[in-house]
């Protein structure tokens, strides 16, 4: 896989949040309204020998919110057909772009709720999307009592570029930090499936379902994966990204001041 990874890179150089309100983030629409936290398999495939799969849902926690009580963010992957949360792969599939063929037909939305309340839901996008490729705590980044949090969207596109997002809760709002151009082939693999990287970019392969040794195995490379930005003081962290000349690089950059 790695070798694969190294050859897309050379060719792709120029490559071209159960029942809950969902608040809207100051920058970001649109919204949802509310969700069954209740999976929906019954969408119509158009497939009749694909075999739905769940795929891995995102859980940290951190104190996102400065009460000094740790809080719990977790990821969800809606059709916004009947609200529902939904799943994101299937077994028997013919081909990446069926894939994404049938993910559009969901109307997918990507969020991050909270078990508390009062912290409203991160609108991840309401794209082309798989949910999340990477969710992380990333402790207190800017020295404000808060604990930060970054993101990666599993974009259904045919590209290994990608973006990791840095975003803070403060006055009641989820707020971006900052953001730097990554490599999809920079994250590691989740649970049920693994990343296959050819000359059109990323396609998610199927593990079997009951194959819980290679799951088990992936989730413990996600687990111990330390990803890609540093602490250096507050505010000011060090990043590993992609330089825009098709390189991997390291550069120290300063967080954006929220007031």
């Amino acid at each position: 896989m790695k070798a694969l990874a190294l050859l897309s890179f050379c060719l792709l150089l120029t490559v071209c949040s159960c029942h809950d309100f969902v608040k809207k983030p100051a920058d970001k629409k649109p919204t949802v309204q509310a969700f069954n936290n209740k999976k929906n398999s019954s969408i119509d495939t158009s497939g009749k020998n694909l075999i739905p799969v769940f795929g891995y849902r995102f859980a940290i926690t951190g104190d996102f919110n400065g009460d000094g009580k740790k809080e719990k963010l977790t990821e969800h992957f809606i059709s916004r057909i009947d609200n529902c949360e939904s799943d994101k792969f299937y077994e028997g599939l013919k081909d990446y772009n069926q894939l994404v063929e049938l993910t559009m037909r969901k109307k997918p939305i990507s969020l991050v709720t909270c078990d508390d309340k009062s912290i409203h839901s991160l609108l991840i996008t309401s794209h082309r999307n798989l949910g999340l490729a990477y969710l992380k705590n990333e402790g207190d980044l800017n020295g404000d009592g808060t604990d930060e949090v970054s993101y990666v969207i599993d974009w259904t596109d045919w590209s290994n570029l990608n973006s990791w997002n840095i975003v803070t809760y403060k006055n009641g709002k989820w707020k971006d930090l900052y953001s730097f151009p990554i490599w999809d082939w920079q994250l590691p693999d989740l649970p049920q499936t693994y990343n296959q990287y050819g000359p059109v970019g990323l396609e998610n392969k199927i593990i079997n379902t009951e194959n819980t040794k290679a799951n088990k195995e992936i989730e413990d490379s996600l687990n111990s994966f330390k990803g890609l930005i540093k602490k250096i003081s507050n505010n000011k962290i060090q990043i590993i990204y992609d330089n825009k000349e098709g390189v991997l690089d390291t550069g120290i950059v300063r967080l954006k001041t929220i007031n």
